[in-house]
């Protein structure tokens, strides 16, 4: 079975892997006991590039893996064991995807509104000084010798006031 060899840095959420180019391809990987299509583990012939790499392609199966473990094996074998990277596999299905979108992490881009998501949270505040106590009667005697402060807090519609007084 042939496998190719590769070395990624892409992330794993990233659907199409930039592969760059191809350590070393191998014609004689066999398949080490019974074993998973999504986990195989294959036997191959131990050399640098087995352990130097973390990333392999199978175009047998039309799939890629990344290296989880290699284990040295008796008579200059090694088993690489690994776990299928199911966006690359399938990158060409995900791309050509038509999708309905209802929640979105990126918030940099307006493309998608996210109802359970804030947009933006701010905090704006305004300083409005009286030149005599608001709260008070006609005479100046409620309230004298306090401090008020403001609060306004919302934007819907539904606005609350708050009162609060200071020595």
């Amino acid at each position: 079975m042939r496998i190719e060899f590769y070395n990624v840095n892409d992330d794993n959420r990233v659907v199409s892997k930039n592969l760059g180019n191809i350590i070393h391809a191998i014609d004689n990987a066999q398949i080490y006991n019974a074993t998973s299509i999504m986990s195989p583990d294959f036997l191959v012939d131990y050399a640098p590039y087995v352990v130097n790499s973390n990333y392999v392609h199978v175009p047998l199966w039309n799939r890629y893996y990344y290296v989880k473990d290699v284990t040295a094996s008796p008579g200059g074998r090694a088993v690489m064991h690994c776990r299928e990277d199911v966006l690359m596999s399938n990158a060409g299905a995900i791309l050509n995807l038509n999708c309905y979108i209802s929640r979105y992490e990126n918030q940099r881009t307006p493309l998608v509104n996210d109802s359970r998501m804030t947009k933006s949270a701010k905090t704006m505040v305004y300083n409005s000084y009286f030149s005599e106590n608001p709260f008070a009667y006609g005479d100046g005697s409620l309230f004298q010798n306090y401090h008020y402060v403001l609060a306004v807090v919302g934007g819907d519609g539904s606005q609350s006031v708050e009162v609060t007084t200071h020595d």
